[in-house]
């Protein structure tokens, strides 16, 4: 099952560099078409509506963010045909000024529990997750970091990943 796990994991990853990008095509490939989510404050969606509204409204509200994944317990089932998958996460989120607000960084830790299982094609892919809260907080930025650790990456602006 050492490939399955692979791509499990590679499906995870996917969807933190979507996310965090702001590149839904990324979001969503590591999810079977029509993979519900639930537990991110909207009620169930499928991954075609997460991926297309979360990018965006992620885009507007803050100028980065960072998924980060750890703890990945994978548990197979139904003769090795679904897999059980805990993962941690925690994520920062830049909040830019604004005239009545100081920079802010909202800090959020959590576990994605995902059902995965292979496509038509054997590829082990997230067919539902559920997102569970486990802590957040918000903190003021008060000083910042200048010249080269102004935040860049984004889907709007060069990326060396993306442009080589």
């Amino acid at each position: 099952m050492t490939d399955a796990r692979q791509q499990i994991h590679d499906a995870l990853l996917s969807y933190c560099r979507g996310i965090d990008r702001l590149r839904p095509d990324d979001v969503s490939a590591g999810f079977h078409d029509g993979a519900t989510l639930d537990g991110y404050g909207a009620g169930p969606m499928t991954i075609e509506d997460f991926a297309s509204y979360a990018t965006v409204a992620l885009g507007k509200r803050f100028t980065a963010t960072q998924h980060r994944i750890t703890n990945t317990r994978i548990e197979f089932g139904d003769g090795d045909a679904t897999a059980l998958v805990e993962t941690y996460v925690e994520a920062s989120h830049v909040e830019p000024a604004t005239d009545d607000t100081p920079q802010r960084l909202h800090l959020f830790a959590g576990r994605y529990i995902d059902r995965c299982e292979p496509d038509a094609d054997g590829v082990w892919k997230i067919a539902s997750r559920t997102l569970r809260n486990d802590w957040s907080r918000v903190d003021t930025i008060s000083e910042p970091m200048s010249g080269s650790y102004v935040p860049s990456g984004r889907g709007e602006t060069p990326d060396p990943l993306f442009d080589a």
